[in-house]
C-alpha cells in the first residue's frame, strides 16, 4: 500500500513525525465538509423555491432529483479534500485517484457489482421472497431512463467512495493501517445511512459488509476505481435494472419491478434486497470469492509503474 498511503512533503500545518494527530485531521475534514454541505443545501433550497414555487410531491425518486442530492454531497467532499491536500502538501488525486488502469479497474468493479446483486435477486426469487414484473415504460423511455440512471449511479458511486474511502480512509490508514481504516470508514458509512427511510438493523449490517468488500478492492488495487465501479453497479441494479427499493427509497423509470414477498427479515421488506439476511450471505460470500480471486492474480508491487 506504499503508493496509496504515502504523501510527499512535510505538510504546511502538519509537521513532526506524524504531524497533527489523525483525529484532529478527521475533525477538520468533517467540519469543512459539513459547513459546505449546509451552505450548499441552503443555496439549492432557495434556488428551487425561486424556480419552483410549487414543487411537485415526488412519490418516486427521479434521476434528476437523485443527481441534485448527490451534487450537494459531492462538491463539499471535493472541496474538503482539496483543502486537506493543500495542508498536507499532497496532490488532490493522492487520495485514491491515482491509477493508470482506472478504466479497467472501474469496469471490473462494475461487473462484480452486477454479479453480486444478480445473485441476491436470484436467491430472493428462487426462495419465493421476491417477485418480478416488467416495467411499464415504452422502449424509448426505458432507454432514456437507463442512460440517466447509469450516469447518476456512477456519480453516486464516486461520491460515496471518495467521501468515505478517500481522505478518511487514507488519513487513518497512514497512521494505524488499512484494517483499522476500513473498520472506521465502514462504521461511518453504515451509520450515516441509518437516517435513510426504511433502513433496518440488517440493512446497516449489510452496509458494514459492503464497506469491507469495497475496502478489499482498495487493498488489492490501491485505488478507488474498482470500488467506485462496484458501488455504481449495485445502485444501478437496484434503481433501474430490478427496480427494487434502495434503503427504503423507490425510484421512477425502471426496467423491472422487483417486489419483496413474505417475511421482511428474509425478503428485505420496504428496505429492499439489502435489508434481507440473504444479502449478508451473498456479500460475505462474494467478499471471500473476491479475496481468493485477487489473491490468485497477485497484488501489484507497490513500486510498479502507475
Amino acid at each position: 500500500m506504499r503508493g496509496f498511503l504515502t504523501t510527499p512533503g512535510a505538510g504546511r500545518l502538519f509537521r513532526g513525525p506524524h504531524g497533527v494527530p489523525v483525529i484532529w485531521r478527521l475533525l477538520l475534514f468533517v467540519a469543512l465538509y459539513a459547513v459546505q454541505v449546509v451552505l450548499l443545501a441552503i443555496a439549492v433550497s432557495l434556488a428551487l423555491r425561486f424556480l419552483l414555487p410549487h414543487p411537485p410531491r415526488l412519490r418516486l425518486i427521479t434521476p434528476g432529483a437523485m443527481l441534485l442530492n448527490e451534487v450537494v454531497l459531492l462538491l463539499p467532499a471535493l472541496g474538503a479534500t482539496a483543502v486537506m491536500a493543500w495542508l498536507e502538501d499532497a496532490r488532490f488525486i493522492a487520495y485514491g485517484l491515482i491509477d493508470t488502469r482506472r478504466r479497467a479497474r472501474f469496469a471490473a468493479g462494475f461487473i462484480a457489482g452486477l454479479a453480486l446483486i444478480f445473485v441476491l435477486v436470484f436467491v430472493l426469487a428462487a426462495t419465493g421472497y421476491g417477485t418480478a414484473s416488467p416495467g411499464t415504460l415504452s422502449a424509448l423511455a426505458t432507454l432514456r431512463y437507463g442512460v440517466e440512471w447509469l450516469g447518476v449511479c456512477v456519480v453516486i458511486g464516486f461520491t460515496e467512495e471518495f467521501l468515505f474511502r478517500g481522505y478518511i480512509l487514507v488519513a487513518i490508514a497512514r497512521r494505524y493501517g488499512l484494517l483499522a481504516a476500513a473498520v472506521v470508514s465502514s462504521l461511518i458509512f453504515a451509520g450515516l445511512h441509518g437516517s435513510n427511510p426504511g433502513e433496518t438493523v440488517v440493512g446497516l449490517l449489510d452496509l458494514l459488509f459492503a464497506g469491507a468488500v469495497l475496502s478489499l478492492g482498495i487493498y488489492w488495487t490501491r485505488s478507488l476505481y474498482w470500488s467506485i465501479g462496484c458501488h455504481a453497479a449495485w445502485d444501478f441494479s437496484e434503481n433501474f435494472l430490478y427496480g427494487t427499493h434502495d434503503s427504503g427509497t423507490a425510484c421512477f423509470g425502471t426496467l423491472m419491478n422487483f417486489a419483496p414477498r413474505g417475511n421482511e427479515f428474509l425478503s428485505g421488506g420496504p428496505t429492499g434486497p439489502e435489508g434481507s439476511v440473504f444479502s449478508l450471505l451473498v456479500i460475505g460470500g462474494g467478499g471471500l470469492v473476491l479475496w481468493f480471486w485477487f489473491r490468485r492474480r497477485g497484488r501489484e508491487a507497490a513500486d510498479s509503474p502507475r
